[in-house]
């Protein structure tokens, strides 16, 4: 759903939570599936999927949007720079994550709760993602390379963590307009 779509439908752009409100470092609540299916966890979704476009994010979590509800949004078009092939537009609700193999990967992650920073975290290739669909069915899926990166930092975001506690140390973390000035 576009921004421009949102006013039309009266979904409400959210105000992304920053890191130092305490809704990020907290667990979140996980669901039932009648609540899953209640109109104002179906509206909260849609603001987040709306304002995880308007803030030009991949992924966003319930808490993110000020909620301590376990769910997160993920998509991608495709065709961008990040990731190409693009990310199907998801809804998870109380996922729990298992890597699938040892291998392991570092590469660059940001986040929408601390704009602007980007820094190193390794993360497994791939994982078996298990949680509630929007219907508030159980599903499982598998995700691998930049997806499966998505899925574990937004799993993290429920448990109280974000990218940075995941980093080995600070000396990766940096601006993005210093690291443009250096690309």
């Amino acid at each position: 759903m576009s921004r421009d779509n949102a006013a039309v439908v009266g979904v409400g752009i959210r105000k992304v939570t920053l890191l130092g409100h305490p809704v990020l470092r907290a667990t979140a609540r996980r669901l039932k599936p009648e609540e899953v299916r209640s109109a104002d966890v179906q509206r909260l979704v849609r603001e987040m999927a709306v304002t995880m476009e308007e803030y030009d994010g991949v992924g966003i979590a319930g808490n993110q949007c000020g909620e301590g509800l376990a769910v997160f949004v993920m998509g991608l078009p495709k065709g961008t720079k990040r990731h190409p092939d693009g990310i199907e537009l998801t809804v998870v609700f109380n996922p729990v994550i298992k890597p699938l193999g040892d291998e392991t990967q570092e590469d660059w992650e940001g986040c929408l709760s601390a704009p602007d920073l980007r820094g190193r975290v390794r993360r497994h290739l791939a994982v078996e993602l298990c949680g509630l669909g929007l219907d508030g069915k159980a599903f499982k899926r598998v995700y691998e390379g930049f997806p499966a990166r998505v899925v574990q930092h937004e799993t993290d975001h429920l448990n109280g963590l974000v990218y940075l506690d995941r980093m080995d140390g600070l000396k990766t973390l940096a601006y993005m307009s210093e690291m443009g000035r250096r690309a």
